[in-house]
């Protein structure tokens, strides 16, 4: 394959990977649409709906090898390939995430502790505002971006904690009850291992441009 044709694959390749990213933000944004409304029967279709970003992501990890395989490719594009390969996998599992509020909404009981469900959404909805600007800093090779994106992953841990510690002092008084509190003990931590997934992203963008990957959800566990 003679360089420009592979620089052509590159590009196409490239812009598929930003597809998945838009689809995973696209469905987080559904998903977060759903919760807030109550929306039962959607959040069941959004439910199915996580096997197509399953799909995507096998379709460019073929893609990946492909291009792996066709020619050689010179150490910059090898960490972009690289970095493409680990945020596929880290979107994916974005979106496994997204189907757990998506789940969530199916089985919780919103008459009990309603005052939790805002709180949610909100950190639901910052972690749509890190994708898009992570895949910003992906696309441009943006090292200062994916380093402010990763940032933003801290409001995300100190609204869990803030729920959390709420969320232990109540007082549940049967079943029923206790079963919510552990739903929103559960899916406040899906919403913090979903931000993490797309601190990863930022700190592969950032292995891009350095060639060396920093660790940019360090601060955060020391916590």
């Amino acid at each position: 394959m003679n360089h420009t044709h592979f620089e052509e694959k590159l590009s196409a390749y490239y812009q598929n990977i930003m597809y998945l990213g838009t689809m995973v933000e696209r469905y987080l944004v559904d998903v977060i649409d759903a919760y807030s409304a109550n929306d039962t029967e959607r959040s069941r279709e959004l439910i199915a709906e996580d096997d197509n970003i399953d799909k995507k992501q096998v379709e460019l990890e073929q893609e990946s090898v492909m291009l792996l395989l066709l020619q050689a490719p010179v150490a910059s594009d090898l960490r972009k390939i690289v970095t493409s390969i680990k945020i596929v996998a880290n979107l994916e599992r974005v979106g496994d995430y997204a189907a757990h509020l998506a789940k969530f909404t199916v089985k919780g009981n919103r008459t009990l502790y309603p005052q939790f469900v805002p709180r949610i959404a909100d950190m639901a909805k910052r972690a749509t505002r890190m994708i898009r600007d992570s895949l910003t800093a992906y696309i441009n090779d943006d090292e200062a971006l994916a380093m402010a994106t990763a940032r933003l992953d801290e409001e995300i841990d100190a609204a869990k904690k803030s729920i959390i510690n709420e969320l232990i002092m109540l007082q549940p008084k049967d079943e029923t009850e206790m079963r919510q509190v552990y739903r929103y003990l559960s899916i406040c931590k899906d919403l913090e291992r979903l931000g993490d997934h797309i601190t990863t992203i930022c700190e592969w963008v950032i292995f891009t441009v350095r060639g060396e990957i920093v660790d940019l959800g360090r601060n955060a566990r020391a916590d």
